[in-house]
């Protein structure tokens, strides 16, 4: 017997769920392999910039929770362009810098979920681009290429791999 919650369909604990258990785990690993790989093919042949460390977080959350809010279109595409705009913005006036790393993932919280756009993995590109300052066309490519890909490789999934739905919704 499965329930369903807020991040997807988990068994519920009882004689027989082990196998369940292991199945679902499976669908996950091939999930997060295939939209990884999709991730690392474009960025080896393109920008090696959109294998950075969020947005191998936003796959992974997409393969393991693909009905959580935080794993949605909306909140993937406004989460990483919201911290990347404040990001740069605080580079620009204070330079890059742990400190303003620490400022900006912090600051990308509110707008984020005033936008009903919650997505972590966004508060790390905002910290990776207050550590490195790059120029501001780093909005476009990789964070917009990026989340692009990662929805793309969910949605692909989503119409491929048994019991995996993606996206949950649009909005």
């Amino acid at each position: 017997m499965t329930h369903s919650t807020p991040t997807g369909p988990y068994p519920t604990p009882g004689p027989g769920s082990g196998g369940r258990r292991v199945k679902d785990a499976m669908v996950a690993t091939v999930a997060a392999l295939a939209g990884l790989l999709l991730l690392a093919a474009v960025a080896g042949a393109v920008e090696p910039g959109l294998f950075a460390v969020p947005f191998v977080a936003s796959a992974g959350i997409v393969a393991l929770a693909p009905a959580a809010p935080f794993a949605q279109p909306r909140s993937i595409v406004l989460g990483h362009a919201v911290a990347a705009a404040i990001a740069l913005a605080a580079t620009a006036v204070a330079g890059p810098s742990v400190w303003t790393a620490a400022v900006a993932a912090a600051l990308s919280i509110a707008p984020m979920l005033l936008l009903r756009a919650p997505h972590p993995p966004a508060a790390a590109t905002a910290a990776l681009i207050g550590l490195t300052a790059p120029d501001p066309v780093y909005l476009l490519n990789p964070v917009l290429t990026a989340s692009a890909l990662v929805i793309a490789g969910g949605v692909a999934l989503g119409r491929v791999l048994p019991g995996q739905r993606y996206p949950a919704y649009w909005r």
